[in-house]
């Protein structure tokens, strides 16, 4: 018997299983060893819409496609060598349409050898349908979740983050794994984050603030939804946040600009109003108010034309009706005030439209009675324009279109050499400028004068010449006008000087110059000759407060302390305002921390500021870089001036310093705006503008009580106005004052080293003190010993010599660490010195050269730097900068000073 007889046999005999194979819902079918069909249950009809006499009789190709024909043929050979196999296989229904079923082909064995094979089919069409959908769904969510520029989270309702989208990274600096898993509300402003959270509150929309990485906080606009899980419970909310910090920022602005305008007219010089359109005032400003001599109170709700002369009612009534059709109207009319003076006015009114309708009438009137007064000379003036014209210094004359004089007044005909009659009539460019300054022939066509005949372009010439009637020329400047009457080039008229004593005037300047020059060298030899004995006054006095005195004693040293150090600043501040007076104030550009400079300006004036129980505070925006590129020496001498200041005229309360920035487009665009704020004696209104004007003080009073130069803000607003900036003041009396600057600086990335190096720099060092070589080249006895005073109480036994000479000697015979050189001293000064040290002694020896001078200027220094030296300390030297110098320069492995 062959394999199909006996596959028939085992399908006839499994009677008990055709209550199953007729019955079951999935399609069951038999085939023989060839993939023929054999048998097959209703679900096979039901699923594909052939019939089983369909199946055999149809060619495969009509029943599967080629890919799932070839992959049947596979499964019947992996079936036949005794495997059951599982596939994903496309059919055609009956219908047309294509179709897919999933298949499990099962051999038929009959004494260990396969005869047959099940076939069970699950049409998974619609399944596959309804999951490919649910991927593209899933794919645009998730595709919409990872691009969308709003926030997108879900979180569970204890406010756990179980899912943040990647825009969170832009929005807040996050990526989404530092977030994930934790808390919402830790990242949100105290009370701004429902608790507990309620969806139907957020549900609606609400706002909150939430913390960038940075530290400061996103204004977000939140919308959130709760998910249900399976039991129809909510178990998770799903929100969109998106920014709307600029909103908030823009409603700010709005609000400012509300406030600038209530401002702007209140405070306008012209009298502003607005009326109803019955004709009653609706708002009035303060001009009004004083211009009428009328209550505030008493103007509301009243018409404006009981304000108006009775003459002028019946216009005011036409004027009014025309503005309400929507036509603004200009005019002129009479007032009458409550003293019963008439005042003449010009007043514009316009029409309010809201939406298109008309709400009510604005209007602006300006007092015109000095104008109308002024009008009046003018034309009495115009009667006597012939007297005018004949008395003026300068030199005038008419042309007409055609180049002939028309008319001159008596100076010009004086300078030319003629009379007048002589010239009225007559064409002017033959007779007084037919030729050039070197004597050559002058074309007409070239003239300037001529030219603003022809194309009506007015002309200023710094310099020419013009002739005289006996021939001589005289250097002249002049301006030339175009006549104009009804759009149409009617002459010119020509006004000129003779400028020939100007050159005089150059003359003069050129001296003034060099005598400038020549005070400013005076003033730094003098600054350098002060600062020698100052710097014996300030380092002895220094010195002498530091050893045993009685109370008395220390009070007395004190007191000279704190004249040398007022003679000082004295001293700083006229030389500073030379060199501005003179245009040589250089500034240097360089990456700087403002933070520490803060820091530094704040621990400079804590002593005065705690002698008067003040606190000094500084409040720095957060968005400030840390570096910043500007002329840092300045911005911190302009920060002391305006400290010392507030600390000055302070006697209770505090001073704040607030640095805000303004950031262009561009790095180099931003703008620095520093705020000096203190709760002082306060400036009266009426000497506001004496600020900031040369050795001014606004009361001899303040300046017998407080002293001072009067030369602090008149250099701070230099300093500010050559780096660009501008600075200003907010004062009211008894109240305080704010001092404002602002200047522009760049923002500069600056590498980690270079952070780790200045942190190095300014951090204090602990340990033991180990030695320090140290060789003093000064000459002069004084200073000499306050060095060697220092640092001997410093705990070190310094070396001396007298000039650069010995300095080098010294350093070849011994190996230094530090040398502290003066700049000028005899037989060889410490510049030369320097450079010789760099030639001649082997680079291993060579020490860290610090120059001490008594020049304070910042080219002097960029010398000392450009020389060779590392660093520099100006007279008079202070025991802290030698310090700064000696921790900073000191060998490596040196953690700390010795103590004083």
């Amino acid at each position: 018997m062959n394999k199909t007889e006996t596959l028939k046999r085992i399908i006839s005999e499994g009677s008990s299983h055709q209550s199953l194979f007729f019955n079951h819902p999935d399609a069951i079918y038999v085939m023989d060893i060839h993939g023929n069909y054999i048998d097959a249950n209703p679900s096979v009809e039901r699923i594909s819409g052939h019939t089983l006499e369909d199946l055999i009789r149809m060619n495969r190709e009509h029943l599967c496609p080629p890919d799932s024909e070839k992959s049947r043929q596979q499964c019947i050979d992996e079936v036949l060598a005794g495997r059951s196999v599982s596939n994903s296989l496309k059919f055609y229904h009956r219908d047309g349409s294509l179709r897919q079923a999933d298949i499990t082909y099962v051999p038929i064995t009959a004494e260990e050898e396969v005869v047959g094979i099940y076939g069970i089919a699950k049409d998974v069409t619609e399944i596959i349908e309804v999951e490919r959908k649910l991927h593209e769904t899933q794919e645009k969510y998730q595709i919409l979740a990872e691009h969308a520029q709003d926030l997108i989270t879900k979180c569970s309702l204890d406010g756990e983050l179980l899912y943040v989208s990647p825009s969170v990274y832009p929005l807040l600096g996050y990526r989404p794994e530092e977030v994930t898993g934790k808390s919402f509300k830790d990242y949100c402003y105290p009370g701004d984050y429902p608790d507990p959270l309620d969806v139907s509150v957020i549900g609606n929309g609400c706002t909150m603030r939430v913390m960038h990485k940075k530290g400061h906080y996103i204004w977000m606009e939140t919308l959130a939804k709760p998910v249900s899980g399976r039991e129809g419970e909510d178990t998770q909310v799903v929100s969109i946040s998106r920014d709307i910090t600029q909103h908030k920022d823009a409603d700010r602005r709005l609000r400012e600009s509300r406030q600038r305008y209530k401002s702007l007219f209140e405070h306008t010089p012209a009298a502003v109003y607005s009326l109803d359109l019955e004709g009653r005032y609706s708002s009035v400003n303060r001009n009004l108010v004083q211009l009428l001599n009328i209550p505030r109170s008493e103007l509301i709700g009243r018409s404006f034309l009981n304000n108006l002369d009775k003459s002028e009612v019946q216009n005011g009534k036409t004027y009014f009706e025309q503005v309400k059709l929507g036509k603004p109207q200009h005019y002129e009319t009479c007032v009458v005030n409550a003293r019963g003076r008439k005042i003449d006015v010009s007043i514009m009114n316009v029409p309010i439209i809201v939406d298109q309708e008309l709400v009510g009438v604005y209007g602006i009137l300006s007092d015109i009675t000095e104008r109308k007064d002024y009008t009046e000379r003018i034309q009495e003036l115009s009667k006597q324009h012939t007297l005018i014209l004949n008395s003026v210094t300068e030199g005038i004359y008419g042309l007409d279109a055609d180049g002939i004089t028309m008319f001159m007044n008596p100076a010009a005909a004086s300078m030319f050499g003629y009379e007048v009659k002589e010239l009225v009539g007559k064409s002017s460019h033959p007779i007084m400028h037919h030729s050039r300054a070197d004597g050559s022939y002058f074309p007409v066509e070239e003239c300037p004068i001529h030219m603003t005949v022809m194309d009506g372009q007015r002309r200023l010439i710094k310099e020419d010449v013009f002739w005289r009637k006996d021939g001589s020329s005289f250097l002249v400047e002049y301006q030339v006008t175009p006549i104009i009457d009804q759009g149409q080039i009617q002459g010119a008229v020509v006004v000129f000087n003779d400028v020939t004593g100007e050159r005089e005037i150059v003359r003069a300047k050129e001296t003034a110059e060099l005598a400038a020059q020549a005070k400013s060298e005076f003033l730094s030899m003098v600054s350098h000759e002060i600062r020698t004995p100052m710097n014996g006054i300030v380092g002895m006095t220094e010195l002498l407060i530091g050893t045993d005195l009685s109370e008395e004693q220390r009070e007395y040293a004190q007191i000279i302390q704190e004249s040398g150090d007022a003679l000082l600043n004295i001293l700083n501040d006229i030389l500073d305002f030379s060199k501005l007076e003179s245009g040589k104030m250089a500034l240097a550009y360089e990456p700087f921390s403002l933070r520490k400079m803060l820091e530094q300006v704040a621990e400079l004036f804590k002593s005065r500021a705690n002698e008067k129980q003040l606190k000094i505070r500084y409040r720095l925006n957060p968005s400030i870089p840390e570096f910043m590129v500007g002329d840092a020496m300045r911005i911190r001498q302009i920060l002391v001036n305006l400290v010392s200041n507030a600390l000055k005229f302070t006697d209770q309360g505090s001073i704040d310093v607030t640095v805000d920035i303004i950031k262009g487009r561009r790095p180099e665009s931003s703008v620095l705006d520093f705020a000096v704020k203190d709760t002082g004696i306060g400036i009266p209104a009426d000497k506001l503008d004496q600020l900031f004007q040369s050795f001014s003080q606004l009361h001899p009073v303040i300046n017998r009580k407080y002293g001072g130069t009067g030369l602090g803000l008149v250099i701070s607003k230099r300093l500010v106005e050559i780096m660009g900036g501008s600075i200003g003041v907010e004062s009211e009396e008894a109240e305080g004052s704010t001092f404002r600057f602002a200047v522009p600086a760049t923002s500069v990335d600056v590498p980690e080293e270079e952070a780790a190096r200045q942190f190095s720099h300014d951090r204090t060092r602990q340990g033991d003190k180990i030695p320090i070589s140290i060789l003093v080249a000064e000459d002069h006895p004084v200073n000499r010993k306050i060095l060697t005073e220092y640092l001997e109480k410093l705990g070190y036994t310094p070396d001396v010599c007298t000039n650069g000479v010995e300095a080098i000697e010294a350093i070849s015979q011994k190996t230094y660490d530090i040398v502290l050189m003066d700049i000028q001293m005899p037989v060889m000064d410490g510049l030369k010195a320097t450079d010789l040290v760099h030639r001649l002694i082997p680079q291993d020896r060579i020490p860290t050269i610090i120059a001490v001078t008594g020049n304070s200027k910042r080219e002097d220094k960029e010398a000392c730097l450009e020389i060779g030296m590392r660093d520099f300390i100006s007279k008079p030297v202070m025991l802290s900068e030698l310090k700064r110098v000696l921790q900073q320069w000191g060998p490596a492995d040196q953690p700390q000073l010795a103590p004083n």
